[in-house]
């Protein structure tokens, strides 16, 4: 699979260089990090002069590869990625000047108070202005956008205007937290030889590792806007450390949360056109990563180089031996939290459990391998019995712990305890850690021993973090249960339903649950109270997920999400459907009241592909 996908990048890449070149003296944009406000606020009135020209993009090194595409100026200033942010305090009048620069017409959104509408839109001709003026509505993360192109109309731009857009905060004044804008920017490109589509992703007009890098300090409080005006989805995972959703939202409206009120997360699905204000306090020094879930969004070896007139000038190929933190690209921020000040070294706790999680290959190792993982205590063994996803490791809140990892495998590989605040050394991505720590691979015939002590209970993934997708669609992943002391793991009444594909693709055919492509029935009770564990683990998979039919669907309670308990507002009963993204957990309470059969039904959002189950009720 990434051999052909490497053949038809190479091809694509050689279409591009003869297609996309455009003269030297083409304008160069700039790249944004949303420090600054645009335009000139005075009076309580912002005036600002907008406009969409084209240039040179250079997503990576400010010597590197360039895209001609599309993007908002202020006047006199270069044109920039992503466009110019209007940020203004509540109350503030806007007066806007926009003119297209452009030889193709332009369709403007955004530009009007909020709350608003996203029909309230207009259009500017080739070299046509506009003034606008509006109030700038309620406090919030908006932003506003333009296209030009004529594909795709219902959903946001992703071709050459794809980086027509630029964030609108309205700021409420009585709230002075500092905080940082990332706008999340994903452009498709169109070849020809063998119809591949690049999907161009960047944070601010950067692809990682030219991202920029973030540096706080240990408990220190840090606040977030990530806007997401693009076409794709992106589950976005923070390494080490819990987030609180202040507020989720879109370019026109947005859901503010109340401290009783606001949902912890590891991972927030940002479906297109969204947004969201976060707020965390690293509780570990050390190198962190906040990125997207999705493989391909992350990863060279599934991501196509952004290389148009050079093909030699492509990153260079890693061997297995060489994998380190610059294999991963696209969507990725790393974050480098310093101890504090008044730090003390922590005292040593001997390990109460010590468990040996065993990766090695089957004989099943064709076009698309699986790999086993047995989990190993004393004299008990847990294996994957053929199954394309590891045994559960079963945890207890509060219990120091040692899980050694032994890669059999015949590459290297790494095992990412994700949801789990640790230390950075151990979180499992090579080149985490903290000074000249370093978290290495783990080289083949090798082991590594990953020592913490869970301090919340719920339900967590173990996973490979290695930068090829096969290990991740082959099986080396499974469920982390972290139960309250006294507690007991009850695999009866406590069940998991875990998404993977043996497939790594976003058109993935090949959905498992619980490991297998042809899913088992599963026996219930009627009457009797379950708790089911749904994980989405799969590369790259958007996943419906649903209980009973669309006629008569089942139902179930929400409790928690990504391990964390849910506010109140979200614990409650509905109907047995849900959306889940790569990288999320959710529990519910199931307690399903009559005998009979309960279909389960996992599908793939982009191409209907789908894998039945069901429950038989007695």
């Amino acid at each position: 699979m990434i051999a052909s996908r490497k053949l038809r990048c190479f091809a694509a890449l050689c279409f591009l260089s003869s297609a996309l070149c455009f003269a030297d003296d083409s304008p160069h944009l700039a790249t944004s990090q949303n420090r600054a406000a645009a335009g000139k606020l005075e009076n309580g009135v912002l005036t600002i002069h907008l406009e969409l020209r084209s240039g040179l993009w250079r997503p990576e090194a400010e010597d590197g590869p360039e895209l001609f595409v599309q993007a908002f100026g202020e006047e006199g200033k270069p044109a920039q990625v992503p466009g110019p942010m209007m940020r203004v305090p509540a109350g503030t009048t806007i007066h806007a000047t926009v003119k297209n620069t452009l030889k193709v017409k332009a369709i403007l959104y955004g530009l009007h108070a909020r709350p608003g509408d996203a029909k309230d839109s207009f259009e500017l001709k080739p070299e046509e202005s506009r003034e606008v003026t509006f109030a700038a509505g309620d406090p919030g993360t908006y932003f506003y956008s333009a296209r030009t192109s004529t594909d795709y109309p219902d959903l946001p731009p992703l071709r050459d205007d794809a980086q027509l857009n630029g964030a609108f905060i309205v700021d409420d004044p009585r709230d002075t937290t500092p905080d940082r804008v990332f706008v999340i920017n994903t452009m498709f490109v169109k070849g020809e030889v063998f119809h591949p589509t690049i999907e161009i992703l960047s944070i601010n007009g950067k692809i990682y590792p030219f991202t920029e890098p973030l540096e706080y300090t240990e408990g220190e409080a840090v606040r977030w806007r990530v806007l997401n005006p693009g076409v794709s989805e992106h589950p976005m995972h923070l390494h080490g450390a819990f987030f609180n959703l202040l507020s989720v939202g879109s370019a026109e409206k947005e859901a503010k949360y109340a401290p009783g009120e606001r949902q912890s997360v590891v991972t927030e699905d940002m479906v297109r056109a969204s947004t969201m204000m976060m707020e965390w306090k690293p509780p570990h020094e050390g190198r962190w990563l906040f990125h997207c879930h999705f493989h391909a969004h992350i990863s060279h070896d599934e991501r196509v180089p952004v290389m148009i007139d050079n093909i030699d000038a492509a990153p260079p190929k890693h061997e297995h031996h060489d994998m380190m933190m610059s294999d991963m690209a696209g969507l990725v921020m790393a974050i480098n939290v310093k101890p504090r000040a008044d730090k003390k070294p922590a005292p040593m706790v001997a390990a109460a459990r010590k468990v040996d999680l065993v990766v090695e290959p089957t004989t099943d190792q064709g076009k698309s391998p699986t790999f086993s993982c047995s989990v190993r205590e004393g004299k008990k063994i847990v294996a994957s019995q053929e199954k394309a996803m590891g045994p559960p490791i079963v945890v207890t809140r509060g219990e120091a712990v040692e899980i050694t990892v032994l890669n059999h495998l015949k590459v290297p590989t790494t095992i990412h305890w994700h949801g789990i605040e640790l230390e950075s050394y151990y979180d499992g991505v090579m080149g985490g850690g903290s000074g000249s720590q370093m978290t290495p691979a783990i080289a083949p015939g090798e082991s590594f021993v990953a020592k913490f002590t869970p301090n919340r209970a719920g339900t967590f993934i173990y996973h490979t973090h290695a930068a090829t997708p096969e290990q991740l669609s082959g099986g080396v992943y499974g469920a982390l249960i972290v139960l309250d002391p006294g507690q007991t793991y009850d695999p009866e009444h406590d069940r998991l339903l875990v998404i993977g594909t043996r497939d790594a693709d976003f058109y993935a055919k090949r959905i498992t649950i619980n490991g297998s492509e042809s899913p088992n029935d599963v026996a219930l009770l009627a009457g009797v109270k379950y708790r089911l564990r749904v994980i989405n683990m799969a590369p790259e998979l958007m996943a419906d997920l649903q209980f009973g039919t669309a006629e008569h669907p089942a139902t179930w309670r929400a409790i928690a999400k990504d391990g964390a308990a849910l506010p109140a507002r979200l614990v409650k009963s509905g109907d047995a459907k849900l959306h889940i993204a790569s990288g999320e957990t959710y529990d519910f309470e199931f307690q399903p009241q009559t005998k009979g059969d309960v279909p389960i039904e996992v599908k793939n959002t982009l191409n209907d592909a789908k894998t039945l189950s069901r429950f038989v009720v007695q």
